[in-house]
């Protein structure tokens, strides 16, 4: 799957509160993407990882993590109920630079968008 595929399955998902299956660094985690933006020049998605895999451990009810889209191999929007965590606008800070979309809290964009 490219990162074009994955990013437009990132984006929708977002807008529309939708939950994700991803496969990233090898490992297929079940998350709910909260804003999807860029870190620098590199395309990120903040999101909540409900179920899966992790390398560094996911608590029993979840936890925050970023994803560089570019390392996502696949992504497909699933029926699971959408799912956050506290402190959603301050994780939005800390993670991105510039949001391109987001759901769930108010986003602020910190800069030009770029183009997908």
């Amino acid at each position: 799957m490219s990162s074009v595929a994955v990013y437009d399955v990132l984006k929708k998902a977002t807008e529309r509160h939708r939950s994700v299956r991803i496969i990233a660094g090898g490992l297929w985690r079940d998350i709910s993407p909260l804003a999807l933006g860029y870190k620098g020049d590199k395309l990120k998605v903040l999101a909540y990882q409900f179920r899966g895999d992790s390398a560094s451990g996911l608590p029993a009810d979840g936890g925050w993590r970023c994803f560089f889209v570019d390392e996502i191999s696949w992504a497909k929007e699933t029926d699971d109920r959408w799912q956050t965590g506290h402190y959603a606008v301050a994780k939005i800070e800390a993670s991105l630079d510039t949001v391109i979309c987001g759901t769930g809290a108010q986003v602020r964009t910190y800069g030009p968008a770029r183009a997908s």
